[in-house]
């Protein structure tokens, strides 16, 4: 299990994201990622995101835990931060913001779109909230399907 950081940054109306090339395949995300050993949980975040966005955030408070729990025995427990920017006025490459109601903010991982929107048209929650497995697990056949596709593939 890994545990990772992650950042809600809105600035203008917008949120804050980083973007990674996987395998050919862009991927828009909270800007975040693993907490070293030995490293406190805020200063990985202000790490993070600076390594990803280059911008210089602090961490205001802990909005949500979220696991991610996908194939392949991948397992990480994100911690979700509300940060803000220490200069308000920073220079921040339009590339990198993505607003909250937009066809690509759907995209943005972890899948928790939908909540950040709420909660920041609403103001931030006071309190944590503990968001459980944020992955979708893929649909699996059930047992019979699987027979039935074995069988087919037999004749």
């Amino acid at each position: 299990m890994k545990v990772k950081v992650r950042a809600v940054i809105v600035h203008d109306g917008k949120l804050v994201v980083s973007r990674e090339r996987r395998q050919g395949i862009e991927h828009v995300l909270l800007p975040g990622g693993r907490v070293q050993s030995g490293e406190s949980v805020p200063d990985a975040l202000v790490r993070e995101v600076a390594e990803e966005t280059g911008l210089d955030v602090v961490p205001v408070r802990l909005l949500y835990v979220a696991e991610v729990v996908g194939s392949y025995g991948a397992h990480d427990v994100n911690l979700i931060w509300l940060a803000e920017l220490t200069d308000g006025e920073s220079a921040i490459d339009s590339d990198t913001l993505v607003a909250l109601d937009s066809p690509e903010a759907r995209s943005i991982m972890p899948p928790i779109i939908d909540r950040i929107a709420v909660d920041a048209a609403r103001g931030w929650p006071e309190q944590l909230r503990w968001l459980g497995n944020v992955r979708r697990p893929p649909v699996r056949p059930s047992t019979r399907e699987r027979s039935a596709e074995s069988g087919r593939d037999q004749q």
